[in-house]
């Protein structure tokens, strides 16, 4: 552990701990808050990704060594692994390790989505609901998933490897460590290549995730996995439509069901996001004429629940949602300013536990149970040739880099940095090689 509580936030800073499989956070930042809780978000709700479960099999110590950092740093006197109690064969191995530690326990979740949304974890582990348009340190928690705390265990060693699932149209679906900036194409040939012409995947998971075509993209260290499917999939269609198809199709065919509402995890913790209210602004030619049903999409987080799951009509409430909330950032209303601010307390709905949609249900809905398998464990050396690491990989500023073409680098050393006191991290190179390329969006490096 750090000699100084004050040091690990900027030992996380200089090995480039982000968020691993979300947004990619800068996890300095929220070390530096003070709370009573740290979470260990172990849920992995996405359907077909596996890899919290493959860390935790394989390396728990270096889990909770990384929650005990955390508790360190914020002053929080309980730290909690939150997992889905399906994982039966690997909990009370876990439960007998927090034991052994102090203020830490495991909490059991069931197998719903979005168990893995950071404000449904924080209810479902504290009993605590976060504020409106608020965080997790608004009522005491810092809450990061299972490889964040595995990679600050490892500070101030840099973060050159990420942890990924290949799944989906895949001969052989896996989980293992890679090297980042090794391609999407090259993860494929690792799990035996494709089982279908005209593949796509999904970058993520199925519901949050997005769709992408170029399979030579680079991995990156929020990277958690992808979904391999035909192009011709239908949920592949339903993720691609434009914003004229949805809002033609939602304008002739939305009834005002509400189904999209009662569904929300948001909605149910007591939160003013109302989907159903925002597929109305699509009968309106303005957004300053759809304000005052827009406004009901400041809440939304996207987790898709309405849109691929709930929606009797097989309308698109999230991306309306979205396509709001940029129409709504050009008029510079937020939630912060907006007339659902008001500063009440809320209360989860009375129905919430009767409304949590289960994952193999989910999985039947998406069309993915032939591809609901699973990805077991691959133990691999991978030694690429080449590596395309990024410049921003992290929500905040982009790095800037910090090397020449032609410069010979060793792998961890730090190829671009993040300018002056801004938010970010340093990105570093993951192999031993020469710099082949610079440019502001990446440094290319060859062994």
């Amino acid at each position: 552990m750090p000699d100084s509580v004050s040091e690990f936030p900027d030992k996380l800073r200089a090995a480039g701990v982000v968020g691993a499989g979300g947004a990619g956070f800068p996890s300095y930042v929220k070390a530096k808050g003070k709370a009573e809780f740290v979470l260990v978000n172990a849920a992995e709700c996405e359907p077909l990704l596996k890899k919290d479960q493959s860390i935790l099999a394989r390396w728990p110590n270096r889990v909770f060594d990384g929650l005990e950092m955390f508790m360190r740093a914020s002053g929080a006197s309980r730290g909690i692994l939150c997992i889905k109690r399906k994982h039966g064969n690997i909990i009370p191995a876990l439960e007998k390790l927090a034991a052994s530690r102090r203020g830490v326990s495991v909490c059991k979740l069931g197998d719903f989505y979005p168990a893995g949304d950071e404000q449904c974890i924080v209810y479902e582990a504290t009993g605590r609901i976060v504020p409106p348009g608020g965080i997790p340190l608004d009522v005491g928690c810092i809450v990061s998933n299972v490889e964040t705390f595995y990679n600050a265990a490892f500070a101030p060693s840099p973060v050159v490897k990420t942890f990924i699932t290949v799944n989906g149209a895949v001969k052989r679906p896996s989980t293992f460590l890679a090297p980042v900036g090794i391609s999407w194409r090259e993860a494929v040939e690792l799990c035996g290549g494709f089982t279908v012409k005209d593949p796509v995947f999904i970058d993520g998971g199925p519901m949050m995730g997005k769709v992408a075509f170029d399979f030579d993209a680079p991995v990156v260290k929020a990277s958690s996995g992808i979904i391999v499917l035909p192009k011709d999939h239908p949920l592949i269609h339903k993720k691609t439509r434009t914003r004229s198809v949805f809002a033609r199709q939602g304008r002739s065919a939305c009834d005002q069901c509400s189904f999209c509402t009662q569904f929300c995890p948001r909605y149910m913790l007591g939160h003013a996001v109302e989907p159903h209210r925002v597929m109305r602004n699509l009968l309106f030619s303005s957004p300053e004429d759809a304000e005052l049903h827009s406004r009901y999409a400041l809440l939304c987080v996207g987790c898709s629940l309405c849109t691929l799951y709930s929606c009797p009509e097989g309308l698109d409430p999230k991306e309306t949602c979205a396509a709001a909330k940029n129409d709504l950032r050009a008029l510079k209303i937020t939630y912060a300013n907006s007339q659902l601010n008001t500063g009440a307390p809320v209360r989860p709905h009375p129905l919430r536990e009767y409304r949590k949609v289960p994952v193999p249900k989910l999985i039947r809905r998406l069309g993915l149970e032939d591809y609901d398998r699973p990805a077991p464990w691959l133990e691999t050396e991978i030694r690429p040739r080449r590596v395309k690491i990024m410049m921003s990989q992290h929500i905040g500023a982009p790095c800037t880099p910090c090397v020449r073409e032609g410069q010979r680098v060793a792998c961890g050393d730090k190829v671009g940095e993040v300018p002056g006191e801004k938010l970010g991290c340093p990105v570093h190179s993951s192999i031993a090689g020469t710099v082949l390329k610079v440019n502001e969006k990446y440094v290319e490096i060859i062994s």
